[in-house]
Order: C-alpha cells, then sequence, then structure tokens
C-alpha cells in the first residue's frame, strides 16, 4: 500500500514545486507488451489496494507512449504473459495477447516450495557457482511442465500442464512481466515511468 501512495505524493510534490495546478494519474501493472523502437509499453492493471496480493483483473490492457526524456524513464521492462499463479487451486492465469483475453489455465502441481528466498540463497533459486540469482522460468517442453519462482510469494514451483494449454504459449510467456509504475495527464501519453520490479526485486 505504501508504494502506491508514495509515488503519487512525490509527483504532487513535484508539481508545486513547478507551480503546476494540474494534477494527474498513477497507473501501475505488470508489462505483458514493450516495443523499444517505437517507446510504447502495454499493461495489465493492478486492481488491488494490498501490495502483497496485486490483483490483475482490467481489460483492455493499456497501452502508452513513453517518456522521451531519459531523466523520466526507468529501465526497460521485461515483458511476461503470466498474470497470477494460484498454488492453493492449481490454477494459472495468462493473458493471452490474440485474442486479448485472460485465460485460466488448471495445472498439476509436480513440487511446491514455499519460503524460497533467493536473498536467503536458497539452492533451488540462487547458483552459488555464480553467486547469481538462477533463471526463470524453465520450460521442459518434453514434459509439458514449467518451472516457476515468484520472489513476492516466494514460492517456488513446477506445474505440469495440458498439450493444448502448453502449447498456447511461447517460453518467454510464462514469465511475469515487469511491474511498472506511469504517472500520466494525457490518455496513452506517459509523462514518468518507473521499473518497479528492476528497483525492488520482491515485485516479481
Amino acid at each position: 500500500m505504501v508504494r502506491k501512495i508514495l509515488f503519487p505524493l512525490l509527483v504532487l510534490a513535484g508539481l508545486a514545486l513547478a507551480g503546476c495546478g494540474e494534477y494527474g494519474q498513477v497507473e501501475q501493472g505488470r508489462t505483458v507488451a514493450f516495443n523499444k523502437d517505437a517507446g510504447t509499453v502495454t499493461i495489465i492493471k493492478d486492481n488491488g489496494i494490498d501490495e502483497k496480493r496485486p490483483q490483475y483483473t482490467v481489460l483492455p490492457a493499456h497501452t502508452f507512449q513513453l517518456p522521451s526524456d531519459p531523466a523520466e524513464r526507468g529501465a526497460d521492462p521485461t515483458v511476461g504473459m503470466r498474470l497470477n499463479l494460484d498454488a492453493n487451486a492449481n490454477i494459472i492465469t495468462m493473458y493471452n495477447p490474440k485474442t486479448q483475453q485472460f485465460e485460466k489455465l488448471p495445472f498439476t502441481m509436480i513440487q511446491k516450495e514455499e519460503n524460497v528466498s533467493v536473498r536467503r540463497q536458497h539452492p533451488l533459486v540462487y547458483d552459488p557457482a555464480t553467486k547469481k540469482a538462477r533463471v526463470f522460468p524453465v520450460v521442459d517442453a518434453a514434459k509439458k511442465t514449467v518451472t516457476i519462482y515468484s520472489s513476492r510469494q516466494q514460492l517456488y514451483t513446477i506445474i505440469k500442464l495440458s498439450d493444448e494449454d502448453f502449447a498456447r504459449y511461447e517460453e518467454k510467456d510464462w514469465g511475469a512481466g515487469d511491474e511498472v509504475r506511469i504517472y500520466y495527464k494525457e490518455a496513452g501519453k506517459a509523462l514518468r515511468f518507473m521499473n518497479v520490479s528492476k528497483t525492488d526485486i520482491t515485485r516479481r
């Protein structure tokens, strides 16, 4: 909740100093498309009020033109179609860019490990040889499984999908897109852009 309050306050403070009386809006969500050449980003808005339980439930996806000034623009976002992994109901929610709709896909849980942290160098997600975090998702096309790690949930899972559902998405799609925050006044035109995930690794 703090992150959603702090960013607008900083923006408003900056506008006040600039003598600007017209306040803008802040939108936050997961990145589902990024065009570096065109300078555009597309997100699924987080409609929740609890930062620990984001609700990526708003359609259609919103596309913004990014600021041209590098000082107003954070790191380029990573794209992913995974919006939620419910390890209790065994449902993964994906955004399908072809239909521009959400899909809730059932899966079989192969392995589930909780309280898994990169910071605590858990061997499932941290490689002691390279002293770096392991890269996820890991896709096994032969077994139709996807290994997923959510640092926000501190959850490591290996899930198995049906042949049909597995074939719907490319390997990179099973990852969660970066969480980004956008300040704007005019619809579709970002004045400030922050990549929350690359600022705070617990937002993945």
